[in-house]
């Protein structure tokens, strides 16, 4: 439960809060406004209304006793804002420097990046490269093959019909020596009958 000093220090703030947004101040405005029982609020109000036939306030005599009061409120015042500007503006400036430090590592990460998508298209590049020359020795190689099984091919003819060459020499060698050897007999055959005559 509330002290009476902080029902009294509410109920004083209900009461400049109601009169400032202009409601007309009754025991259950200030009560509700404050949050204190009834009694409270009207007790504090009987204390304190104001009274309906007091005379303005005499500002010329209020000055120099407000005055002093005012330049401080103004000077805190004023204190204040430029405290709070210089913490909006360092918050700022920090919320500046993380954008820009961000700013930073992000672009650092693109650069990496972009460093290796070039080492990648290169290594790429040497591997197509290398692919290329395969095909290209591949090829060289087919060609080489081909030559070889035509030489091969071709040697074979060659020995086939040295063969047949060989064959038909032999054939003609053995008909010219029996050729040969008919004719030496029919020769000899002749040359003995001459000499019985």
């Amino acid at each position: 439960m509330a002290s009476r000093a902080e029902q009294a220090a509410a109920l004083a703030d209900a009461f400049a809060a109601l009169v400032g947004e202009g409601r007309p101040v009754t025991v259950r405005s200030l009560r509700e406004k404050a949050r204190v029982g009834t009694d409270a609020a009207r007790e504090w109000l009987v204390r304190n209304r104001p009274a309906a036939d007091v005379p303005e306030v005499p500002a010329d005599a209020l000055v120099p006793v407000l005055g002093p009061l005012w330049s401080a409120a103004v000077t805190t015042a004023r204190d204040e804002l430029a405290e709070t500007a210089a913490v909006e503006r360092a918050a700022l400036a920090g919320a500046e420097a993380d954008a820009l430090e961000d700013a930073a590592a992000q672009r650092a990460r693109a650069e990496q990046a972009e460093a290796e998508v070039a080492r990648l298209a290169a290594e790429l590049d040497a591997a197509q490269t290398a692919v290329q020359e395969a095909g290209r020795r591949a090829v060289a190689t087919e060609k080489a093959a081909a030559a070889a099984a035509d030489a091969e091919h071709a040697a074979r003819e060659r020995a086939h019909t040295a063969e047949l060459d060989a064959a038909d020499a032999r054939a003609t060698a053995r008909t010219l020596r029996t050729i040969l050897d008919s004719t030496r007999s029919d020769q000899d055959g002749n040359g003995t009958g001459r000499a019985e005559h």
